[in-house]
């Protein structure tokens, strides 16, 4: 089978085109081959197709194999593979996701993709914790006797921003994630200043762990800090793999690098 595999600051995905998977399901391909003993290795799988109501369709799978809505350093690569396959030549096309439709702006070279999104709405949340919350509204958590203050979110996946200074502990972010007001799980934000107008931001993604870096991760973690801490709109994110850049106005933009690494064939028995 055919593949790409590219990263944007450090979160690495295979690409594939519908036509080339010949009917595979996409939940155990994704744990084959994301797999990084024995497959290619990646934090996850997209799968590129024509869409009947957008510009083009992304299927995006964590390396565990469970399909989500979204990733915005996916469609940052996404993006930088139909167009240099051919799938969309276009600088400026919309993408069918399972977050919604999003927005795709080529910049001037691979290294400046933008991605966007409608901003965050309340209702969109709370059908996915066991009570309703409020946008900019914390909840108060305590795992492994430590207090933290999550505010939660649907930015084209579910979302947890957690403001600290503390190097949170890899059982700690897990237990955060699978806590049981979430019971679909959620992503979860570790964030913390670096300037008026600059964040540091570590993601533990649901379905994978700690990355080097969360694309969508970093919109919400600017979003929630625009609106709870009072950060400008324009608000640099600097993650483990790498710098990215959120804008807000009546959407979210992200911006950042699609790198492609290798491309192969793989063989799936």
């Amino acid at each position: 089978m055919r593949f790409v595999k590219y990263h944007g600051t450090g979160n690495d995905f295979i690409l594939l085109k519908e036509e080339d998977t010949y009917g595979e399901d996409y939940s155990a391909l994704a744990r084959k081959m994301c797999h990084r003993n024995y497959g290619i290795g990646a934090d996850g799988l997209i799968v590129a197709s024509y869409s009947k109501t957008q510009d083009m369709r992304m299927q995006y799978y964590n390396q565990d194999g469970s399909e989500a809505p979204m990733c915005g350093n996916g469609l940052r690569c996404f993006a930088r593979f139909v167009h240099e396959e051919g799938l969309e030549r276009k600088r400026s096309f919309t993408v069918e996701t399972l977050g919604g439709e999003m927005s795709v702006q080529m910049g001037s070279s691979y290294e400046n993709i933008t991605v966007s999104m409608e901003l965050p709405l309340e209702r969109l949340f709370y059908p996915h914790a066991v009570e309703k919350i409020r946008l900019g509204e914390a909840r108060s958590l305590t795992v492994r006797g430590n207090d933290y203050e999550l505010y939660a979110l649907f930015l084209g996946t579910l979302h947890g921003v957690v403001f600290t200074d503390k190097e949170v502990s890899e059982e700690e972010a897990k237990e955060l994630c699978h806590h049981e007001l979430f019971p679909e799980r959620i992503n979860v934000n570790f964030v913390k200043s670096t300037g008026e107008a600059g964040l540091h931001v570590r993601t533990y993604e649901r379905g994978v762990g700690f990355t080097l870096s969360c694309g969508t991760g970093a919109m919400a973690s600017a979003y929630m800090a625009n609106l709870v801490e009072g950060f400008p709109k324009n608000i640099s994110i600097r993650v483990p793999g790498g710098d990215l850049w959120v804008s807000l106005d009546e959407k979210v933009h992200l911006t950042g690098p699609s790198v492609k690494i290798a491309e192969g064939v793989m063989y799936v028995e």
